[in-house]
């Protein structure tokens, strides 16, 4: 009875012998259930203790249908953790006696009971509140999320701002900071000092304007980097595609936004503006072509009418197409939505073409992390 619950934990672990590793919500759920309560029914739910389930409440919301246990926890250990540096803070208290934010698995593993009962129900509202700042971001579903890690600091900050985070001073720093983590490729990989340090610089942020998060200031987007994203698994990729939807693109082919064919289910793709058939006739590598520059989300109906044809060829043909029926001036109103210049596509100009649309990119980035080109 003396030994603490950290500790049966730990022995708990290092004994298995199932030779399955467990995970910090199979420990907490341990350690919880000596103090009699049930964190799986929570958390899944039980039909026959009649617990309706936590997750799939939030995984109701398109954005959060992969929201795991552990990180609902790691959010939890956020806002105690925060909540005990600010209660050090108010007390006087200086240098190391006043302890870290934290999500690290040790803090998780400490979580006391209390803590749980305390923020669970209010984060579940925040993890929803996150998901609508996504929508308004221009994500929409869990696959289109650069970086599902960010979620996880992103929920505790809409759990301690409360209906504060629409307000639009608020909101453009929770975006500013958002894309440069994204952008700046900081929520790959170990993350748990990225998400504390966050949480924490965020919400002095919000206070202070001076003070800004070191996401923000670390964060960088070299236009080098538009040369080198080619899989459309990238946190980058992902959210340069967003920034170009986000901005109204349409189709080539069909009069929508690409973004309404999606939501209609229509058969969409990110295909080659210059065609790979002209490219490679012309005797260009495939590292010259087959990037992000030369890449655009449209309809799998347009990009068969674009076919191996050049951009002079095939924007005219899809402007005489019947079922198009479009003048040049439509046409160019199309391609610039996608952030396309126009003059030196008409003119099969692929040099011009590639230089103007990382200028293009370069403007659309630059502004949502809010710095300035160099």
């Amino acid at each position: 009875k003396e030994t603490t619950k950290e500790a049966v934990c730990l022995v708990f672990e290092k004994v298995n012998t199932g030779g399955v590793q467990l995970s910090v919500f199979e420990l907490v759920t341990a350690s919880f259930a000596a103090d009699g309560y049930n964190l799986r029914d929570d958390w899944l739910g039980s039909n026959i203790r009649q617990v309706e389930s936590r997750q799939k409440r939030l995984a109701d919301d398109s954005l959060l249908t992969e929201l795991k246990a552990t990180e609902f926890l790691q959010a939890i250990t956020l806002l105690s953790t925060y909540q005990r540096k600010q209660a050090d803070v108010a007390a006087g208290r200086e240098g190391k006696r006043i302890r870290p934010v934290s999500a690290k698995r040790a803090s998780v593993l400490e979580l006391e009971l209390t803590d749980y009962q305390q923020w669970a129900d209010s984060l579940e509202d925040g993890f929803k509140q996150a998901a609508h700042f996504l929508r308004i971001q221009g994500l929409y579903t869990q696959k289109e999320l650069p970086y599902s890690t960010q979620l996880v600091p992103l929920a505790a900050l809409m759990t301690l701002l409360g209906s504060r985070w629409r307000e639009s001073k608020i909101l453009q720093k929770l975006e500013r900071w958002y894309w440069c983590g994204v952008l700046g490729e900081l929520y790959g990989g170990a993350v748990e000092t990225r998400m504390a340090n966050d949480l924490d610089e965020v919400m002095q942020w919000v206070e202070q304007d001076d003070q800004l998060p070191r996401t923000v200031t670390e964060a960088s987007f070299q236009k080098e980097r538009l040369y080198n994203l080619r899989s459309r698994l990238s946190a980058a990729y992902k959210a340069i595609n967003t920034l170009v939807l986000r901005e109204g693109a349409k189709d080539f082919f069909w009069k929508m936004t690409v973004k309404e064919l999606s939501e209609q289910d229509i058969n969409l793709d990110i295909h080659h503006i210059f065609p790979k058939k002209w490219c490679l006739e012309r005797g260009l590598e495939w590292s010259a072509f087959d990037h992000i520059l030369n890449k655009t989300p449209i309809s799998s109906l347009a990009n068969r009418t674009i076919g191996g044809h050049a951009p002079s060829v095939y924007l005219e043909k899809l402007q005489e197409n019947e079922r198009v029926s479009l003048d040049e001036k439509s046409m160019n109103s199309i391609l610039e939505s996608h952030q396309i210049p126009v003059e030196s596509l008409r003119q099969d100009d692929f040099e011009s073409f590639i230089s103007g649309r990382e200028k293009l990119l370069m403007d659309l980035i630059q502004r949502v992390m809010g710095t300035d080109r160099s």
